[in-house]
């Protein structure tokens, strides 16, 4: 099969097209399928720092999104009559992921019933520690508010709702391998989300940590959503779904260009802050596995993923009985406003994806209620539909540990013969899995300095003065950002999850060669120390914009490759 024929004249709703992830998706579906018919993204108005004035949505897509560096290779390589021709097909659709119909408009919406193919919901707050009922608005009410809005689109093929790996926080542990499913909660999210929706905001502070605490979770982002993922499946119904969950994502490996990176994770924080010799210490347990992924391997799996759930609908439409022997299903209902509160039985639309011999697996929690199905099988066929794919690098042992990267980090900044002119000293980390130990060197060796410094440069002049004031205030800035990077990363670094990757992989079964080489997701070809290095140099090249004296890593060979040609001898 050749994925390209799947996407050929399709039109696509997607949501978080703004982000990292968004434009580079946007980047592969415009090099591989340049044949898409549009391209709706949901985005809003806000007020822009950089171009000093209000975008308008059109404006922001104009200016933030297909204005990123992230499409020049793209414009060079088809010149800009073709790309100008590209940018027509896509559209700024004004709405927000937190407010009822996403906040669009009637007209639009009706536009988006009647013309969407594909749904991509990647919008999501990556604030780990966002206000409890924030977060679930954003992590667990917006998914189903897209899953409402994919109900009543009539030509909807396929919706892909991205998720994390993290949603199973609580099995950590080489002992725990995290598989491809849902795993049992100990509440019932429907009841948990209704509960946290009628606090008042003094009332989500004082029970939020309490929340996670119970139920296993080390902040406010993984629990939101692993109560959206399960809520989502819940209620999809007859929607075409799946679900796609990354580990950490990190900068890209090949595409748009090795290297590329326009947003600091804290996993992107961390590194830029040690390389500049801001951080010193580092929180982790240095024999941990550190599962990033690149973007580029992430969004690969997207579009496969949408791909073969748009294949098993339409071939299992055409075992369907014919129309005139198939039940009727009535019109679609009006669309609900969308809390929580989703019509369980609502009515689907005439040309509903889900034939009559399909069924589907259960799992069941303690609690006695009934988790969503995780598999579609086709008890015809024999064929079976994964309904949740895991982009990682820990299945079979390929991700580096924390120790490795941190190395490799390490000789990268040494390559430089001077410091970086934004650099505060060398890079110089030291790895440690006690907090205490940790405090200790931060107070004495960090803190306690600034403050001493500080107080000497507010005396009078010739000891301080306004401009040493400024440069001690801007090191205490990054001195205080060291402290909360390593306590909002911590809980990722200080244990390990192991995933299994099969349903991801088994993504290349049955497409052609072409299709294969395009869309490759392989962690074994991952040359680590290298990665590492990449992905510095690109924070520096793309968000700190100074690359000082370090030289873009030269791309080794893939260990894949190395391996595949002395076999094949």
């Amino acid at each position: 099969m050749d994925i390209r024929t799947g996407y050929s004249g399709r039109t696509i709703f997607l949501t978080g097209g703004t982000g990292f992830v968004g434009k580079v998706t946007l980047f592969k579906i415009f090099k591989e399928f340049p044949d898409v018919n549009t391209i709706y993204i949901l985005m809003r108005g806000k007020k822009s720092r950089k171009f000093k004035k209000y975008l308008s949505p059109q404006e922001r897509l104009e200016l933030e999104v297909l204005g990123s560096p992230c499409f020049d290779p793209l414009r060079s390589e088809i010149g800009d009559g073709q790309w100008n021709a590209l940018k027509k097909k896509v559209k700024a659709i004004n709405g927000d992921i937190t407010q009822d119909f996403l906040g669009i408009s009637p007209e639009e919406r009706e536009t988006l019933f009647q013309s969407v193919n594909f749904v991509i919901h990647l919008a999501a707050t990556v604030n780990f520690n966002e206000r409890l009922d924030n977060a679930v608005q954003m992590n667990t009410l917006g998914g189903l508010r897209v899953l409402s809005l994919a109900r009543h689109m009539h030509k909807l093929e396929a919706m892909v709702h991205v998720s994390t790996c993290y949603v199973n926080y609580p099995r950590h542990g080489r002992e725990n391998v995290n598989e491809e499913k849902i795993y049992p909660l100990d509440c019932d999210p429907e009841a948990m989300v209704k509960n946290i929706l009628g606090m008042q905001p003094a009332e989500v502070e004082e029970v939020s940590r309490t929340l996670l605490k119970q139920y296993g979770f080390s902040n406010t982002y993984t629990f939101t959503k692993s109560l959206g993922e399960r809520l989502i499946l819940r209620y999809r119904n007859d929607v075409p779904l799946v679900i796609v969950r990354p580990s950490i994502i990190g900068a890209s490996y090949k595409e748009p260009m090795p290297g590329w990176v326009d947003a600091l994770t804290a996993a992107g924080g961390l590194m830029l802050t040690a390389a500049l010799g801001v951080v010193r210490e580092v929180v982790v347990k240095k024999e941990c596995i550190a599962d990033v992924v690149p973007v580029d391997c992430v969004v690969n799996i997207i579009l496969k993923a949408l791909f073969k759930t748009q294949q098993y609908y339409r071939h299992e439409r055409q075992l369907a009985p014919p129309a005139e022997h198939a039940s009727p299903a009535a019109a679609p209902s009006a669309p609900q406003p969308v809390g929580i509160t989703l019509n369980v039985k609502s009515s689907t639309p005439s040309n509903a994806m889900v034939p009559p011999t399909a069924t589907a697996t259960t799992e069941a929690t303690p609690t006695g209620f009934s988790e969503p199905s995780v598999r579609l099988h086709n008890p015809t066929t024999g064929e079976d539909l994964p309904l949740i794919y895991q982009a990682c690098v820990t299945a079979g042992g390929y991700g580096p540990s924390w120790e490795r990267l941190t190395n490799s980090l390490r000789r990268f900044m040494a390559t430089s013969n001077k410091p970086h002119p934004k650099g505060l000293s060398k890079c110089d980390i030291t790895l440690t899995d006690s907090q205490a130990y940790f405090y200790l060197r931060y107070y004495l060796l960090r803190y306690t300095p600034y403050l001493l410094t500080q107080a000497l440069v507010s005396l009078p002049e010739p000891i301080g003065s306004p401009k040493k004031a400024k440069m001690v205030e801007k090191w205490g800035r990054a001195v205080r950002r060291s402290l909360l990077l390593n306590k909002e990363f911590k809980d990722f670094i200080l244990v390990e999850w192991i995933y299994d990757n099969a349903n991801s992989k088994s993504l290349d079964v049955g497409l052609d060669e072409v299709s294969q080489r395009k869309f490759a997701y392989d962690p074994s070809s991952i040359q680590w120390s290298y990665y590492t290095q990449l992905y510095t140099y690109g924070i520096f090249k793309h968000i700190v914009r100074e690359t000082g004296a370090l030289q873009c890593p030269t791309a080794p060979p893939s260990p894949t490759d190395i391996f595949d040609k002395a076999a094949k001898m």
